[in-house]
């Protein structure tokens, strides 16, 4: 399978779009923590939170280990899957910060020394 570029995949207006939206470094900061808290902060104690460590994911699946023998290599291998989509996430909300419209050259017949 050829990988492609993310470029390869956008139109220019998509990536007019992504580039202003870039600009617009609150909204991508409110966009990031509203698809990412809930990922970063579950089972998080917090004022008027209830406390229960399943919220939690890596606890939950370690939970799941006492009524169905799991081995730890496979909760481990879990977590470090967790791991690795909210790895992802976060690089691909790096990489919208990395595209941007080309800048073509415009010909002039006009002299500008003159």
């Amino acid at each position: 399978m050829v990988e492609s570029s993310i470029k390869d995949v956008l139109s220019e207006i998509d990536v007019q779009k992504i580039e202003q939206f870039s600009k617009d470094k609150k909204m991508v900061a409110a966009v990031r923590k509203v698809m990412l808290q809930g990922l970063y902060s579950h089972g998080v104690v917090g004022k008027d939170v209830v406390v229960d460590p399943l919220q939690n994911g890596a606890f939950h699946l370690a939970s799941l280990a006492l009524q169905n023998p799991i081995p730890d290599e496979e909760i481990g291998a879990n977590v470090r899957a967790m791991f690795a989509g909210l790895n992802a996430m976060k690089n691909a909300f790096d990489t919208l910060e990395t595209i941007k419209v080309e800048k073509k050259a415009v010909l002039s017949d006009y002299n500008e020394a003159v």
